[in-house]
């Protein structure tokens, strides 16, 4: 990643905020005078500084063990990104650190235990335009572009009269902040794991997906009543018991400036 990211404590919510209502006076007085590149200009730069500061507190929130408000953050930044993509060159685009930070939302997201999720249904009445209030309907529409920015702001269609029919339960969301599980239920010892090995939000890092074998007698803690480690759904009674060997999924974490010499190698489930 091109280190370009603002020269501002990332970690100071003070900073950062005050950075960013710096940027928003100059974005309204570049729209005020109708230096409409000026004033787009000044969008992607709040856009940039808002993914990396919120990408910043969302890895903290982990180190924490905030897992569910650090889940949210990363979808605001997901969802910030996808705009900013959008609206950028691709140049600016990764010097701003958000094509970094994408890459590393995606890897994070993919370590949680997450996997049900609620959806709901709902009928809108009229949706307007934010540029310009204009009411849409199939044959009136006006000039400007759901997602692109004008003079500074970012076209969306604003839904009126909601009504929610339904609710359902997905594996596949839309909206990825409304999770269904417990977090007192899960284990997120992935992401421990990780963020025992990184010193920086910034750190790289692989994540390989795959199976090790381990002698039966690893698994004494194991009751036969319990779900099988190979993780089939089974019983341990019925599946793998017997086994001299028993394969279960495994992560390899690879690190680009590799590993302290006191850091845990290989860490065990049970």
């Amino acid at each position: 990643m091109t280190d370009n990211r603002p020269s501002i404590n990332l970690n100071n919510h003070t900073e950062v905020e005050s950075t960013l209502a710096a940027l928003a006076d100059a974005k309204t007085i570049a729209a005020e005078k109708g230096d409409e590149s000026q004033a787009n200009q000044l969008w992607r730069d709040i856009q940039a500084l808002k993914i990396v500061s919120t990408y910043v507190t969302a890895i903290n929130n982990i180190k924490q063990q905030k897992y569910r408000d650090a889940w949210c953050e990363l979808e605001q930044c997901e969802i910030t990104c996808n705009f900013l993509s959008e609206n950028s060159s691709k140049e600016f685009y990764k010097n701003s650190g958000a094509d970094f930070v994408e890459k590393y939302v995606r890897k994070w997201q993919s370590l949680y235990p997450y996997c049900v999720f609620a959806s709901p249904a709902m009928v809108v009445g009229y949706y307007t335009c934010s540029i310009c209030n204009h009411k849409i309907r199939p044959r009136s529409r006006c000039q400007h572009i759901k997602g692109r920015i004008y003079n500074g702001e970012l076209c969306t269609h604003q839904a009126h009269d909601l009504e929610i029919r339904e609710i359902s339960i997905v594996t596949n969301p839309v909206q990825k902040y409304s999770v269904v599980h417990n977090d007192e239920t899960l284990d997120f010892s992935l992401l421990e794991y990780l963020c025992s090995h990184i010193c920086s939000p910034f750190d790289e890092w692989e994540a390989h997906w795959t199976t090790k074998m381990f002698p039966k007698d690893r698994f004494h803690s194991v009751s036969e009543d319990y779900k099988c480690p190979c993780q089939s759904g089974n019983n341990f009674g019925q599946c793998c018991s017997d086994k001299v060997e028993i394969e279960i999924p495994h992560i390899d974490f690879v690190f680009k400036n590799g590993l302290n010499e006191n850091a845990e190698v290989e860490r065990f489930p049970y």
